[in-house]
């Protein structure tokens, strides 16, 4: 029997067309070869980084950690108490995790800036202390983990340089005043600004100064790199593009107000906040104002600190989410900056809020911990911790990782209700013998 090849594999046999695959017909002599399907080949979605290594994870500050959840009730899972210093602007004694401080996690390790002046190493599965660097006054940066070494900062005027495993120093660099955000390292160089109005650039290997610009104004928060540029906020009302390879000013565009955030940089935009509580989109290319968005009790270039923004924004899905000092969370959409959705806290937050698996995770100064929903802010779990909470939770494999000032650092996670947990097996009716 011959067969005639038609279009799209099908052949004629006794007249009657086949696809090439398929079986034989009855009457149709011969053969019929199979043709294996092609699949295309699967592709593997990336896995997010194991760690959460400094300032919201990375030196773009886009990574914010790794679920999975649970949809119990927030708990503590453990807590670790800190001790207190006195400092020179500081007479009353300060503990536990300040602002902006965020935790960094790393294999078994949590390490954290203490407001007691400590820099700490814990243990992640119970909290107890594997060492401790004591710097010479509260140290509030987040620690930035490289290899075998950590960078941190805080109130003394000092970056400092420790061995990861010990804490034992390796070198430190004196600024003029205090360095309260953390640093971003690349290709072995180390970018921070300071409080004595400079930006630094400063080698991994022994802290020997790269070069240093002048008078970009007071820098309280982290700076943030992405494709050879950093771009950093100032109290001096500034926003700054500087070009990492020389420290050469790109662009500087005018906030209004003294500015706190650490800048977002994403969908072509730069995105910061200041202490008159507005909220600001500049382009990526050339500084112009794209949009401003104003939170209650905001108002242009006054500042205060009952109406102030401290977060720093967070992109995430095509939306920018921040809290302020008006006790809200504010979902915004990142082209416009207009207000999709926001939470009413118990306080002000000054924490800046991570999102991991569309779960918004925030404390405030009322000393809740709050878990909610990234697409319409409805509440997960609250729970309450501490007095006072200022600093920035770090989410890693579902468990949160938070301090509160004047108090104790906190290991939080989820528990599954008991409606939800498995049932406990009933066990069977015990058989009485007759007494004899």
């Amino acid at each position: 029997m011959r067969y005639l090849s038609f279009p799209f594999g099908l052949r004629l046999c006794g007249g009657i067309a086949i696809a090439s695959f398929a079986v034989l017909l009855p009457g149709c002599a011969g053969k019929a070869v199979s043709e294996p399907a092609t699949h295309p080949p699967a592709i593997e979605k990336p896995k997010p980084p194991a760690a959460l290594p400094m300032w919201l994870g990375n030196s773009e500050r886009n990574f914010y950690g790794t679920g999975p959840w649970l949809d119990g009730q927030l708990k503590i899972i453990w807590e670790v108490p800190t001790g207190s210093i006195s400092g020179r602007f500081h007479k009353d004694p300060w503990g536990g995790t300040s602002w902006p401080g965020q935790p960094s996690v790393e294999g078994d390790f949590v390490y954290f800036p203490s407001a007691d002046g400590n820099t700490y190493c814990l243990n992640r599965a119970d909290g107890s202390v594997v060492w401790k660097f004591k710097a010479k006054d509260s140290q509030k940066s987040t620690p930035t983990i490289i290899g075998d070494r950590i960078i941190n900062s805080g109130l003394d005027h000092h970056v400092y340089c420790l061995n990861k495993k010990d804490g034992s120093l390796i070198w430190d660099y004196e600024t003029g005043f205090e360095v309260d955000g953390s640093v971003a390292v690349v290709n072995d160089r180390v970018y921070f600004g300071g409080e004595d109005h400079n930006f630094y650039c400063l080698t991994l290997a022994d802290g020997k100064l790269v070069y240093k610009t002048p008078n970009v104004g007071s820098v309280e928060g982290s700076v943030t790199y992405k494709d050879g540029r950093i771009y950093l906020s100032t109290e001096q009302f500034y926003l700054y593009c500087i070009d990492a390879a020389d420290g050469t000013v790109i662009w500087k565009s005018l906030i209004g107000a003294d500015s706190d955030s650490t800048p977002a940089v994403a969908n072509g935009l730069v995105y910061t906040a200041a202490e008159d509580g507005v909220v600001r989109a500049y382009a990526q290319a050339d500084g112009k104002l794209a949009w401003q968005y104003t939170t209650e009790g905001g108002h242009y270039g006054r500042g205060s600190e009952h109406i102030g923004i401290w977060a720093s924004p967070v992109f995430y899905n095509g939306k920018i989410y921040i809290g302020a000092s008006d006790g809200y969370l504010h979902c915004l959409s990142a082209d416009k900056g207009e207000l999709i959705w926001r939470y009413k806290a118990h306080g002000p937050i000054w924490g800046t809020s991570p999102i991991v698996d569309n779960r918004v995770v925030f404390g405030d100064k009322a000393g809740w911990i709050h878990v909610l929903s990234a697409d319409d802010g409805k509440q997960f779990s609250e729970l309450k911790i501490g007095d006072n909470i200022n600093s920035t939770p770090a989410v890693m494999d579902g468990r949160i990782y938070i301090g509160a000032f004047m108090g104790k650092m906190y290991c939080l996670g989820l528990e599954v209700p008991v409606d939800k947990a498995a049932p406990t097996p009933t066990p069977p009716p015990r058989v009485r013998r007759r007494q004899r």
